[in-house]
């Protein structure tokens, strides 16, 4: 009796496990049910959302075409439209295109405005990663539809591969407010604006989406453009313009064979393409590193020296091999160029107590170095200055300083009186043909012959 009471315990326990297993079974079965259920909703709405939209963009098509030819002439307009309660957004945009490409051409010889091709797209909220509906159609100007005091502009914009740029935005004015334009570049960077009137007009250009800024070769954000259109025909306009990039520039100066790591004040950055060369920096505010901005990401490199005019720039045939002072260094668009460092001569200045070489005494700490180049001037044509102060050894922090030739004045506090010496036509380096010796140079308060008041 035991034993089958014991039996009959362990078929119960089975069967209670059996009825589980096969009510979980039942339950995935269900989900996957009601999911291939809910998947084919979703599969149906979705369907019925893009007939939908199909219907949108080819009445949208329709009604451009019963639009007026200088109504559709660079037309571009957003709708929205709500049909059994969904919001459907509607893109509506005519472009002009060149018959012999069939796209906006803006070649030489090519560039036309032959006819419109007018495109709908329709999204709807729950589109989602789907592509959207669009819809494509040409319309042919009819004769006469176009006035004969009418012309076309074709405007290309490229950047520094000379590749077309997609997307620019690009809005003219008539000189006599008769007439306007606007609308983006195409994926070839060329946009064609026809049936303008013809007369003199002003172009404004700005980034496409996802670029900030943008500069011609000279580093200059788009400025106005005067451009025409010619009755009967078509003016091609090509600019060139970039997203820049930016430099920074880092030195070390070299005194007696030694390497010292030194601050910069100011760089000039040049390159053939470019009408004049661009200094970057403010005299006397010496950093780290010099940060050169808005560079145009040329195919070719800029040359790169410390200084702030040409007559700060070292031959090269001076400069040791092995040593950087004049770098040739690459820009990439929306990027930061790092690691340009520059080699500059050093001043080893240093300012005593004592009246002479043999008897230094001690070093003076806080004099004043105002050290001015004789050739280079500031943007306002006055020679560049730089002022230092002595430190605990009597020297200089930053003892690095562009090519060239200097005058040199120390002054410091002797009690209530302020005196000064005066060295002029100090060179760096003070061996042309040995730029790492640098120049070494020392003054001594204590000598009979110094002059009272300050550096002038």
């Amino acid at each position: 009796m035991r034993l089958e009471a014991a039996q009959m315990k362990d078929e119960g326990g089975s069967v209670l496990v059996e009825v589980m297993v096969s009510a979980i079974l039942v339950t995935l079965a269900a989900i996957g049910v009601f999911n291939a259920l809910d998947a084919a909703t979703r599969s149906t709405a979705q369907e019925r959302h893009r007939a939908q939209a199909h219907g949108l963009a080819q009445a949208d098509l329709a009604r451009m075409r019963t639009m007026r030819i200088s109504d559709l002439s660079n037309f571009d307009e957003t709708r929205q439209l709500v049909v059994d309660g969904t919001v459907y957004t509607v893109e509506s945009v005519a472009s002009f295109q060149t018959d012999a490409t069939g796209t906006a051409s803006c070649e030489n010889g090519t560039a036309a405005a032959d006819y419109i091709q007018i495109r709908s797209k329709v999204t709807w909220p729950s589109i989602g990663s789907r592509p959207p509906v669009v819809s494509r159609s040409l319309v042919a100007p009819p004769n006469g539809s176009v006035s004969a005091e009418s012309g076309a502009l074709a405007i290309q914009i490229e950047n520094a591969k000379n590749e077309g740029i997609e997307g620019v935005g690009l809005e003219g004015s008539h000189e006599k407010g008769e007439d306007s334009f606007s609308g983006p570049t195409g994926i070839n960077g060329c946009a064609i604006f026809g049936n303008l009137a013809d007369g003199n007009y002003t172009l404004m250009v700005s980034p496409p989406p996802l670029v900030s800024e943008l500069v011609d070769a000279n580093g200059n954000q788009p400025e106005p453009e005067l451009t025409s259109v010619v009755a009967e025909g078509t003016n091609t306009l090509v600019l060139q313009y970039d997203e820049p990039g930016t430099m920074e520039v880092e030195g070390q100066a070299w005194i007696g064979g030694k390497a010292f790591d030194t601050g910069l004040d100011i760089v000039v950055i040049d390159n053939s393409n470019m009408t004049g060369e661009r200094v970057f920096g403010v005299p006397g505010e010496l950093g780290p590193t010099v940060s050169a901005t808005t560079l145009f990401p040329f195919e070719s490199s800029y040359g790169v020296h410390a200084g702030s005019c040409s007559a700060n720039s070292p031959d090269s045939a001076e400069v040791p091999e092995g040593l950087v002072s004049v770098a040739d260094a690459f820009v990439t668009a929306g990027e930061i160029t790092d690691g340009v460092t520059l080699d500059v001569p050093g001043l080893a200045l240093s300012v005593w107590s004592g009246p002479d070489e043999a008897d230094k005494g001690e070093p003076v700490e806080g004099a004043t170095a105002v050290i001015e180049d004789k050739v280079c001037k500031d943007a306002e044509g006055k020679p560049i200055r730089r002022t230092y102060t002595t430190n605990a050894a009597g020297g200089l922090d930053d003892p690095g300083l562009p090519y060239g030739e200097y005058d040199i004045c120390v002054e410091w506090k002797n009690g209530p009186v302020t005196n000064h010496i005066n060295e002029p036509g100090v060179r760096l380096p003070e061996e042309p043909t040995d730029m790492q010796a640098g120049t070494v140079r020392e003054f001594f308060t204590g000598n009979p012959g110094v002059l009272e008041g300050p550096c002038a």
